[in-house]
């Protein structure tokens, strides 16, 4: 069982479990601090042993692609992170069926886009097995527009399908043959600033690819693409040799344009700023309306301070509207009570509605 908790300003990630690990795994996890790992507490409420794991500013794997689509950058990105933290658990004398691979376990810092993994004592699964479902779920989510791009999340697939999975193997599959030391020392000196996930960054910058490198990296052969597209995306291709046509893969838009003489968005609802700076009023163009600080990353655009980069969002489902946290550091409020991390309420007209102290009213 699986629950949030806002508790002293921070936000955890709570996990009950029935049944016992191995008992040394325990004090191995809470009083140490293991690089890759997220901090994690324990307790013992009505019987049951909690694990509390300190979630504060960051969002699950799951929640991240929803938003920013996942790709081969992405993909770099857990592999190295969970070849990093396999090494550092194993100083502890942590097994690495104990890594959770279940992608609403998964977190992301928004800001920094570094990956943490939870260690669940009572939560087993070998590492073959739970990258054959990973890989499963990943590329069913990911960006198809980049064919070379989502040519080399296909073969890590493929290739964990065979069974165990090597690391460094999945790594050749990204990144041309002796380019790897090279873009491991590149994840190690990137800075932890803000910025936008860039789905089409994959090689140095400067780095010339060779026509052999080329010819390695061109797996897909005539039937293969169309098979793997229709597999995986539900997308209707057709038999051609490279059937991959850019415009076929364009995002489909929830919500047609309405054209009323010129194009304009259609406006699904509405957020009535009531606060006392200078935010303006937040029309949901979109079926997922993503609010935060960020331009980039976010529909709504709110500046203060206070707001996260990716802070909250409004779904529409039918002809209801719906409001979720998405783990915000200052919180988001309805008619006065905080919401928990993916805590859903269905929205109704007059809500008031706070982001951190920006006041909102739904119209």
């Amino acid at each position: 069982m699986t629950e949030y908790r806002r508790c002293q300003g921070k936000s955890y990630m709570v996990i009950s479990c029935d049944t016992e690990g191995r008992g040394y795994e325990y004090p191995m996890i809470t009083e140490n601090k293991i690089a890759g790992l997220l901090s994690c507490q324990m307790s013992n409420e009505n019987g049951k042993l909690q694990f509390w794991y300190d979630i504060s500013g960051r969002q699950t794997l799951k929640d991240w692609i929803d938003i920013k689509k996942a790709g081969s950058r992405l993909l770099r990105k857990l592999i190295l992170a969970l070849e990093k933290t396999i090494e550092k658990t194993g100083e502890y004398l942590l097994r690495e069926d104990g890594i959770s691979l279940e992608p609403e376990q998964i977190f992301v810092d928004t800001a920094a886009e570094e990956i943490a993994f939870c260690y669940i004592p009572c939560q087993k699964t070998e590492i073959a097995e739970a990258m054959k479902h990973f890989m499963e779920y990943y590329i069913s989510h990911m960006e198809h527009s980049d064919r070379e791009n989502a040519g080399k999340c296909y073969d890590v697939y493929e290739k964990c399908q065979q069974g165990y999975p090597v690391m460094e193997e999945l790594l050749q599959i990204l990144f041309d043959e002796g380019d790897i030391p090279a873009l491991i020392q590149e994840e190690k000196e990137e800075p932890a600033v803000e910025k936008k996930l860039q789905r089409n960054s994959i090689l140095p910058e400067g780095f010339e690819e060779s026509s052999n490198s080329k010819r390695k990296r061109r797996f897909w052969r005539e039937g293969i693409w169309n098979r793997k597209i229709l597999k995986f995306s539900g997308k209707k291709v057709s038999a051609e040799k490279y059937a991959f046509e850019p415009e076929e893969y364009q995002e489909e838009v929830s919500n047609p344009t309405v054209f009323l003489g010129s194009e304009t968005e259609e406006i699904l609802g509405e957020l009535k700023y009531e606060g006392d700076g200078n935010e303006a009023n937040l029309k949901i163009t979109e079926s997922v309306f993503v609010i935060g600080s960020q331009k980039e990353e976010a529909d709504g655009i709110i500046s203060a301070e206070t707001v996260s980069r990716i802070h909250a969002k409004v779904t529409k489902e039918g002809g209801d509207y719906y409001l979720e946290d998405l783990n915000s550091t200052n919180g988001t409020y309805r008619n006065g009570e905080m919401l928990n991390y993916k805590e859903k309420i269905k929205l109704e007209k007059n809500d008031r509605i706070v982001f951190a102290k920006e006041r909102y009213r739904f119209v």
